[in-house]
């Protein structure tokens, strides 16, 4: 209803005699909405909307590209596989801002400096996005995600061009972005490391960058529109707090990260390696459940790698030793326990670990410190097992 009640204004506007129109589209105001990040995985990064009033038919409305429909049919296989498709809503500003309040988010915007024309041309532009045959899209977190949409729509209805002051590091790369968006949930940064490739390593243009709300956010407010004939106005014109961010910040923990854990299983597999030495003895049951976790998250990396779309996930050096294949090296290591049998393949393992250990400081992927952690840990359990292999008789 809400969203009809619009359309046939607009319509009613377009038909208007020139005089009456110019008038009333004196009356739309677009703003560029961003909210804080959340609590919530999903809403880590934040979130970036369009608001537009319309003064003449008393309508206040936020359009958002970041909606999606998590009761589909396989939602969550579709979504690893980079096959979900988003969708542009649109709803009452107050509703977003009631929502936003009870989570404790914050919520800013900027107006937008857009002629009427220009103003009116965005807003048709959203309605026909908004239409059941246009409303959904092909979701892509790095190239063509809601925020991306929200700022893509925009430069659609400038006459002229949107010159961004590149305010964001030309040298920081995406991964270091995300880290420190991340930086007080280092289970999720670490998660993140593990399944995005080299790709998110190489030197990306401005726009790219902008694929998160707040960096969006940062470009527009020192940005300018360039128009056809040279003319360069500001293009933010007006900055508000809509709601101030309630939430206590979140302090980076070091008990309990991925860095603490891989110390201590580092440690762990040293002083396991040096009792077996003195027992002459290897601990199956420790290499059992690491093999069997390494195979398990081997099992995820290998199936973004080579079947999801989502780009970066099969550009990750991490599937030369994170596959399945050391579910069945754990069988394996079983079978040659109870049997009895000298274990050859101890070998083939700790050439892998030892070859990728060596060369992840010239690999153009960036590690987080906890893997290499990780990886230290499984090539000191090989060496046990190449050394045993090597002595048994």
């Amino acid at each position: 209803m809400l969203i009809s009640q619009v359309m046939s204004a607009q319509d009613k506007l377009s038909s208007d005699s020139t005089e009456t129109s110019t008038e009333r589209l004196d009356s739309i105001e677009v703003s560029l909405v961003t909210c804080t990040p959340g609590r919530d995985m999903y809403a880590k990064f934040g979130h970036t909307a369009l608001r537009v009033r319309n003064y003449t038919i008393d309508k206040d409305i936020v359009f958002n590209y970041g909606c999606f429909d998590y009761n589909s049919n396989n939602f969550v296989l579709k979504f690893l596989l980079g096959q979900t498709d988003y969708l542009l809503d649109a709803e009452p500003f107050d509703y977003l801002k009631y929502r936003y309040s009870l989570q404790g988010n914050g919520v800013t915007e900027q107006v937008l400096n857009l002629t009427q024309p220009e103003a009116n041309k965005l807003l048709i532009l959203l309605l026909e996005n908004l239409r059941p045959e246009n409303q959904e899209y092909r979701y892509n977190w790095l190239y063509d995600n809601c925020t991306e949409r929200a700022r893509d729509v925009i430069e659609k209805a400038v006459d002229g061009e949107i010159e961004y002051a590149n305010v964001i590091d030309d040298n920081v790369t995406v991964r270091e972005m995300l880290r420190n968006t991340l930086k007080t949930s280092p289970w999720i940064s670490f998660g993140i490391d593990m399944i995005l490739g080299d790709e998110i390593d190489k030197k990306v243009d401005a726009r790219v960058k902008m694929f998160l709300p707040t960096a969006l956010k940062d470009e527009s407010d020192q940005a300018y529109i360039v128009r056809d004939g040279g003319e360069k106005i500001s293009y933010v014109i007006g900055r508000d707090t809509i709601l101030e961010d309630m939430n206590e910040p979140e302090e980076a923990y070091v008990v309990g990260s991925p860095l603490f854990v891989f110390i201590l299983l580092l440690i762990c597999t040293i002083w396991v390696f040096a009792e077996e030495l003195k027992r002459k003895r290897l601990t199956i049951a420790l290499d059992v459940v690491i093999h069997m976790c390494q195979g398990a998250a081997g099992l995820l990396v290998a199936f973004l790698f080579f079947f999801s779309e989502h780009p970066a996930v099969d550009s990750n050096w991490l599937v030369i030793i994170f596959n399945p294949i050391p579910l069945l090296y754990a069988g394996w290591v079983l079978y040659c326990h109870k049997k009895k049998r000298k274990n050859y393949l101890s070998y083939v393992n700790l050439a892998v670990i030892a070859g990728f250990l060596a060369t992840m400081a010239f690999c153009p992927q960036s590690f987080n410190l906890a893997m290499w952690l990780l990886v230290s840990s499984l090539l000191v359990r090989a060496l046990s097992h190449a050394h045993f292999a090597y002595h048994s008789k």
